[in-house]
């Protein structure tokens, strides 16, 4: 994301072009950009990055839950299924 934000503002093209006007020349070339992150922000990136690492499927709890089904040992908890799918408003309890 970060890689994008300078590619569109194209940053040493402003330097080059406010060089060439003359526009504080020293200045520009000395200056330096810089951010402050709340300790929120920080964390928020900490824990993204974090997130990023962990599996998007849990790939030992399918091999369980195939293993049951094969064996027709897998009883699903259906007050749970049924609930889940009124929220979803899949399921109608009513009248």
């Amino acid at each position: 994301m970060i890689e994008k934000i300078g590619g569109l503002y194209d940053v040493d093209a402003a330097v080059k072009a406010k060089a060439k006007k003359g526009y504080g020349t020293s200045s520009v070339q000395n200056a330096r950009d810089e951010a402050e992150f709340s300790s929120f922000a920080v964390e928020l990136a900490r824990i993204t990055a974090e997130l990023k690492n962990v599996a998007e499927v849990r790939q030992n709890r399918v091999d369980d839950l195939k293993k049951e089904l094969e064996a027709g040992t897998y009883n699903p908890p259906l007050e749970k299924i049924a609930h889940n799918l009124f929220l979803a408003g899949i399921l109608d309890l009513g009248d």
